[in-house]
């Protein structure tokens, strides 16, 4: 069915209600017809019709396009938001990437739940993800490409025109007799997409002319196989009780590709990016190393290590921060993906209020010699004898949070305070909150 105002209509009609349609507006032709369209049929939607353009300030007529989507918006009668954003790419982060991940983050600045944010992409688009992905040698999940509608990125995002084409996009909006932003840096050929788009599909399209619909039926059975797998992850991860680490009896037991799917579903869960294939590969062989072997697998963002029998998927280990202060009632950011620590005041809990003085408690990290008497315990001990009876991972017993007062330790945040410096019963009292820690055992 060629685009229309009445097939955008029918599309949207089959989604969750919503208090207000947000258009992405770039300005370029896709954005352009996306909200012209449902500004001429806005009262077949349940929900108000807004706007929102995100200026990347990358080019030099950002400023210009954005007051373009402006007045178009005052035509049409449509409230837009503008959000300015600064992409500055660290070192080997990719522009396009951190341009993504701040565009994400304006929109989620913006929008209330229930509301959902419309994309522009369309069948053409679709196409070109496929076929990026596959090149890069994606499993089902890449090469499920974009869903018409989906959680993400903090997001309810729906995708309205993947079933029509860029052409037929560009005829509705000549007919209408509209204008709109051309991006010259979308005819650099040097970019793999518009490679693909200028030199490879129209001569895909010329040999295949339904090679778009039927490469996203393809991206549709793709998505459809990618939830059973994640169905099948969800539920090897609820037999072995995979919640904060994976033990290594499910690498074992299970066969190797159902056991990659269960590490991809935990490495997701702990919002750490996915391995390369080699390198799941890798921490499957690491799991037979010798017993006494804490072997570690890491790559861009983060790293797996073995301890006893249990895998922990973490953020890259780093030193560990320099001391501070800690006052009731102020939480410290440790950074590190350490977390974050704070006192709260409370009667016969944690450490006793009267250790604490105008400055707060000291913070540091084990330097060695440490030695404590960890509460219910008969004796004193060497911290690092307390360690290993509790089974503390190894690259984390530098990076416990000590608590001091007067030189002297008074606890050891996650495990334990030391005697005689517990409060009593009815005894105000600090207790020590560490939160969004890394597994400690």
């Amino acid at each position: 069915m060629p685009f229309s105002p009445e097939s955008l209509i029918h599309t949207l009609r089959g989604l969750p209600a919503a208090q207000r349609f947000w258009v992405a507006l770039s300005g370029g032709l896709d954005s352009t017809v996306l909200l012209h369209a449902l500004a001429g049929r806005r009262a077949d939607l349940p929900g108000e019709l807004r706007a929102v353009h995100v200026n990347h300030g990358l080019h030099p007529k950002a400023d210009d396009w954005q007051r373009r989507c402006e007045a178009l918006c005052v035509s049409l009668g449509v409230p837009i938001e503008c959000r300015a954003v600064r992409v500055e790419p660290a070192s080997g982060e990719s522009l396009e990437a951190v341009a993504r991940e701040r565009r994400y983050a304006a929109f989620r600045g913006l929008l209330a739940p229930g509301d959902l944010l419309l994309l522009a992409q369309h069948q053409d688009d679709q196409l070109e993800t496929f076929l990026l992905q596959a090149l890069r040698g994606a499993g089902v999940r890449g090469l499920a490409a974009m869903p018409e509608q989906a959680q993400a990125h903090g997001l309810h995002l729906v995708r309205p025109l993947l079933g029509a084409t860029r052409t037929e996009l560009e005829a509705w909006a000549r007919a209408q007799g509209l204008s709109w932003v051309e991006d010259p840096s979308n005819t650099d050929t040097g970019f793999d997409r518009n490679y693909l788009r200028h030199e490879v599909l129209p001569r895909l399209k010329a040999r295949w002319p339904g090679a778009g619909e039927t490469v996203s039926r393809s991206a549709r059975l793709c998505a459809e196989a990618d939830g059973l797998l994640r169905e099948m992850a969800a539920e090897d991860a609820a037999r072995y009780t995979v919640v904060e680490t994976l033990p290594l009896r499910a690498l074992r037991e299970l066969s190797a590709p159902r056991a990659r799917n269960l590490m991809r579903h935990w490495l997701q869960s702990r919002r750490l990016p996915l391995p390369p294939a080699q390198k799941l590969d890798e921490i499957l062989r690491q799991a037979e190393a010798r017993a006494d072997r804490n072997p570690c697998v890491d790559w861009e963002g983060a790293e797996v290590r073995r301890y006893r029998q249990r895998l922990y998927a973490l953020a890259p280990v780093t030193a560990a921060p320099e001391g501070f202060s800690l006052k009731p009632g102020v939480s410290h950011d440790l950074g590190a993906g350490l977390g974050v620590l704070r006192l709260v005041p409370m009667a016969g809990e944690g450490l006793r209020a009267s250790l604490c003085g105008p400055a707060g408690l000291a913070v540091d990290f084990r330097r060695g010699g440490e030695s404590c008497r960890p509460q219910g315990r008969g004796h004193a001990r060497p911290l690092k004898k307390w360690l290993q009876e509790l089974h503390v991972v190894p690259w984390l017993r530098d990076r416990l949070p000590l608590l001091h007062a007067g030189g002297e330790l008074l606890a050891v945040a996650g495990l334990f305070v030391c005697e005689p410096h517990a409060a009593r019963a009815g005894e105000p009292g600090l207790r020590i909150e560490w939160l969004e820690h890394p597994p400690l055992r």
